[in-house]
């Protein structure tokens, strides 16, 4: 039974483990405000754009989810780049974006509006 267990677990963690490596989020996400229009880089370096890329934002103003954006190719094969116009950012306001790769993954980061 023991063995069993040892087997089973083994299993298991060599499963995870592959499924973990397949992991593909951005690197990094930088955001910029300026003069009402938030600049989103997602560092995601890639061999082909149409086939591995970020393919969704989501932006949330002070926790609540405001805009949703789908793309079906990345802007280069280092970034991919959004400007977007968000009327509900403030002087004040906490910007969280979310991306997500097409393959699997996701990174976030945030920004206080000053």
């Amino acid at each position: 039974m023991k063995t069993m267990k040892k087997i089973v677990f083994l299993m298991l963690f060599i499963s995870c483990t592959g499924f973990s490596l397949k992991a593909d989020p951005a690197k990094k996400v930088n955001l910029k405000y300026n003069n009402g229009v938030l600049n989103i880089q997602a560092i995601h370096p890639v061999k082909n754009v149409t086939t591995h890329y970020i393919d969704q934002f989501v932006i949330k103003v002070n926790g609540v989810a405001v805009k949703t954006v789908t793309l079906d190719k990345q802007s280069s094969k280092e970034d991919a780049v959004l400007d977007l116009t968000v009327p509900e950012i403030k002087t004040g306001s906490v910007v969280e974006v979310t991306t997500r790769c097409n393959q699997f993954g996701k990174k976030s980061a945030k920004l206080n509006v000053k």
